[in-house]
């Protein structure tokens, strides 16, 4: 260790100087910056992530539909050549449509809402819902009878009153849904419950079978569209396109549409938010930078006679910037350390404990969501200890050219 490294030590750090109170200072506010800025990204990260695992996690990554909404007659060989392309992982024919659903809760009666209703295969292939399943399991099948199982978000149950096991009744409802043709209550058994954290999923969508939703609409073996989910979903623009040149040549009337073109935006602008705050918050480190340069320059100042006689003994005047340079570099990593604790911490607490706890029905989602990216805390930290570099430089500068003459004469 040379010289340069104990003045450091001692400038710093010596017990009974100012210089001790205004460092602490220095590191907390590089500290409370780079706090700032990972915790602002993690939160960013958390509500792009959420996005993706339940919008695209839930929803297919593309849809083939006909226009206006026409029924598909015939669907099982465009599974098959959908299925062909490398990229597709899995499609499946679906029954979407809108539905009210009853139960009957002791000592309060009657409670009904309306839902999303999703007719779809047992085993599905365009979603991952089946890992979101909380309570039983994703059996859409024929139970006994004409009874089917039905399986349902955690918001949904707990205001019906329900859980696995219950008997509920459902009636579907197309859009082109005529008094003459009211389709029947039909009674279900919930089988599985499952919980998205997404409150707009848990609280109205509902899954059953195919054959029961063709049933209950009295449509034969129709569809409303084919779910595709794939390798990659963020390919989904050009694989839908490479798709939709595969199918006009013999479904000329059939579209395929990504997952992008209904939620892209809203993904790409969380992803814009993130990165727009991080510029905004990076201010914060700036001003923090400051307040390195203001400590710096008041040591040099109060260390003229100090520097002018290291120089006479002989000391470089880049071994004086070096001095500066390192205790610059010293605050701003102490602080950027403190910052990366500290927003870390508290990332990780609303991570497993969730505190900051959010109104479903409001915000969609039931908590602040979280997603810490170590690639995030690195570049943090790089910025910040860059950014203290640079401050430190023009002290440090200042400090190697004073004459040693000019600086002791009138100590």
């Amino acid at each position: 260790m040379g010289y340069e490294w104990t003045i450091i030590r001692r400038h710093l750090f010596s017990v009974g100087r100012r210089m001790g109170l205004t460092t602490i200072i220095a590191i907390i506010g590089v500290g409370l910056g780079v706090g700032a800025l990972v915790i602002t990204l993690s939160v960013m990260n958390g509500y792009a992530d959420m996005i993706f695992d339940r919008q695209v996690g839930i929803n297919p990554h593309i849809t083939v539909r006909r226009p206006y909404s026409e029924r598909i007659e015939n669907y099982a060989p465009i599974v098959q050549l959908l299925e062909k392309h490398p990229e597709v992982v899995g499609a499946n024919p679906v029954i979407e449509t809108e539905g009210y659903i009853l139960s009957r809760v002791k000592d309060v009666g009657p409670v009904t809402s309306g839902v999303l209703v999703r007719g779809v295969d047992p085993i599905v292939k365009s979603s991952d819902i089946v890992h979101h399943i909380t309570e039983g399991k994703m059996e859409l099948a024929r139970i006994e009878g004409n009874t089917f199982g039905i399986v349902i978000g955690k918001t949904l149950a707990e205001k019906l009153g329900a859980s696995t096991g219950s008997k509920i009744r459902l009636l579907v409802a197309p859009k082109d849904l005529t008094t003459a043709r009211m389709p029947p209550l039909r009674q279900y058994v919930i089988t599985g419950i499952f919980e998205t954290g997404f409150y707009e999923f848990d609280a109205s969508l509902i899954y059953i079978s195919l054959a029961a939703a063709q049933r209950d609409l009295q449509w034969g073996d129709l569809a409303t569209g084919i779910q595709v989910r794939l390798v990659n979903a963020f390919e989904a623009d050009r694989v839908s396109v490479e798709l939709r040149e595969t199918l006009v040549k013999t479904h000329a009337d059939l579209f395929p549409t990504s997952w992008m073109y209904a939620q892209g935006n809203l993904y790409a602008w969380i992803w814009l938010q993130k990165w727009a705050s991080f510029v905004v918050l990076s201010l914060i480190v700036v001003v923090a930078g400051f307040n390195i340069i203001s400590i710096l320059t008041m040591a040099v100042n109060e260390r003229r006679r100090e520097i002018g006689i290291l120089k006479a003994m002989g000391a470089a005047p880049k071994s004086i910037a070096q001095i500066f340079s390192r205790e610059g570099l010293i605050i701003g990593a102490s602080g950027v350390l403190l910052g990366n604790i500290l927003g870390g911490g508290l990332c990780w607490i609303q991570k497993i404990y969730a505190p900051i706890s959010l109104s479903g029905d409001v915000y969609f989602i039931n908590a602040l969501p979280v997603t810490i990216n170590i690639l995030d805390f690195a570049m943090t930290s790089a910025l910040a200890l860059l950014l203290c570099l640079v401050f430190a430089r023009w002290p440090a500068k200042r400090a190697a050219a004073l004459d040693p003459v000019e600086a002791i004469r009138y100590e």
